[in-house]
């Protein structure tokens, strides 16, 4: 082979490699909701980034996806899957999509949301069941679902005090004007890493768990094998698990 053939063939084969990447390279509209909700994402002007984030930046440098990060509010947001103007929801499980116009395609999970209770520190019961709350109250946030205890609230066997976010649950906490509260692991780990609270407050054992996995519309099913390549790799390196721990 002469010299400029092996140029021309070297050429083509770099051309072709970029177009190969570009060919499966998507621009991809990730849901993320108005407001905060730490540590997974915080407000527009804030200059913290969020575990959502966070993740999804590791996640892009492994597929070559461009990710775009829309704002809506929750209700929204969902009409905006439905209709295919979002193309992912960054967090989610069947579980809580059943009942969903379009239920969406899951990657395979790459994390794990635990429910706990969080008590005041003279309040705390580690191995907390229902039955140690019969005739208490219990700090709860709008529109948020606690399945396991749920048919105790239903019937009145615990009460509830409901609340606009987690950080009003933790400041009722803090005030003594609640014992305990439900509560994510990872947004009590934060509050109680970012306001100093290690001895006053205290986090039960999982009471629930359940697989976060990504949620893409079907119209992108397509992107599902690349992604959960990456987040094979993600978790295995050991980079998710870091991301966690920056705020814990």
């Amino acid at each position: 082979m002469t010299q400029m053939a092996i140029r021309f063939v070297s050429v083509f084969f770099l051309i072709s490699v970029i177009f190969v990447n570009e060919s499966v390279a998507d621009n991809l509209r990730v849901m993320l909701h108005e407001g905060e909700l730490p540590p997974y994402y915080f407000k527009d002007a804030d200059t913290r980034t969020g575990i959502v984030k966070d993740v999804f930046n590791a996640f892009a440098e492994e597929t070559g996806d461009t990710i775009e990060f829309v704002r809506c509010p929750f209700n929204r947001s969902q009409r905006k899957f439905d209709l295919g103007e979002i193309d992912i929801e960054p967090m989610s499980n069947p579980a809580w999509r059943q009942s969903a116009k379009v239920l969406g395609v899951f990657s395979k999970p790459f994390a794990v949301s635990d429910s706990i209770i969080l008590f005041r520190a003279d309040k705390a019961i580690a191995d907390v069941t229902p039955q140690d709350l019969f005739g208490k109250t219990i700090g709860g946030v709008r529109g948020y679902y606690y399945p396991v205890y749920n048919p105790y609230l239903v019937d009145g066997r615990i009460n509830t005090h409901i609340l606009e976010n987690e950080n009003k649950l933790v400041q009722l906490l803090l005030a003594g004007r609640l014992d305990q509260a439900f509560m994510n692991k990872d947004s009590a780990f934060y509050q109680i890493k970012e306001q100093g609270l290690k001895d006053k407050l205290v986090i039960s054992r999982p009471y629930d768990s359940l697989d976060m996995m990504i949620r893409f519309h079907p119209s992108k099913q397509d992107v599902i094998p690349r992604f959960n390549k990456a987040i094979d790799k993600l978790m295995n390196d050991g980079t998710i698990a870091k991301i966690y721990e920056q705020y814990r």
